[in-house]
């Protein structure tokens, strides 16, 4: 499985990606990731994971664990 390229941004020295197709195909890769682990373990309760992709103001795109719901302030 080939790594998708990322760089550290400026901002806030996260992973940044590039364009936003870099950043969803890593998305589902650490998805992924985090789904092998919990079935390993047996248990998801407390598994983070991340949910989506946002593009910061140097026009690179990250990660976060943040949900749609929570970005945009509806009630939980």
């Amino acid at each position: 499985m080939k790594p998708v390229e990322w760089h550290t941004c400026a901002c806030s020295r996260k992973r940044a990606f590039a364009d936003r197709h870099a950043a969803e195909k890593a998305l589902g890769k650490a998805q992924a990731k985090r789904d092998r682990h919990a079935e390993r373990h047996g248990v998801r309760r407390g598994i983070a994971r991340e949910h989506r992709v946002y593009r910061c103001d140097h026009d690179r795109y990250h990660l976060t664990k943040q949900s749609r719901r929570t970005y945009h302030g509806a009630p939980a």
